[in-house]
């Protein structure tokens, strides 16, 4: 079975993703469309089906790439990294607040005691000391 890889330029155009697919195996790009982005996949593959004679087996990965004008790609790109950022400031808390937690413990300290050092609920003290 032949592993094939195809890109996907997703542009906006009057309330659709015009979707322009290019690939291995094919001689000029094809065109579907979509209301919404996390339909594009499916589409793509129900197209390259169709009417390349692909076997859906054989699409292999397909890259969405939405195109966007320079300044909403940056917001864009900003906002994803600032979710990235705060999801690890996240969970570097959760894990200190867990070890902070044992060690508290260590030293006799009941649970309801370190919540209120913690600001957890008594609850979440449980389930960090659990775990």
């Amino acid at each position: 079975m032949e592993h094939r890889r195809f890109t996907v330029a997703a542009r906006r155009s009057q309330g659709w993703w015009a979707l322009e697919v290019t690939g291995d195996g094919l001689d000029y790009p094809a065109y579907t469309q979509t209301r919404r982005l996390d339909q594009a996949d499916v589409m793509v593959r129900d197209l390259l089906a169709l009417h390349f004679d692909i076997r859906s087996d054989e699409v292999g990965d397909v890259e969405i790439g939405p195109v966007l004008n320079a300044t909403l790609a940056e917001e864009v790109g900003k906002t994803r990294r600032a979710r990235e950022q705060a999801e690890k400031v996240r969970a570097d808390a959760t894990a200190q607040t867990r070890l902070t937690a044992h060690h508290l413990k260590e030293q006799g300290l009941s649970q309801r005691d370190i919540s209120i050092l913690l600001g957890l609920s008594h609850q979440a003290v449980s389930q960090l000391l659990a775990s």
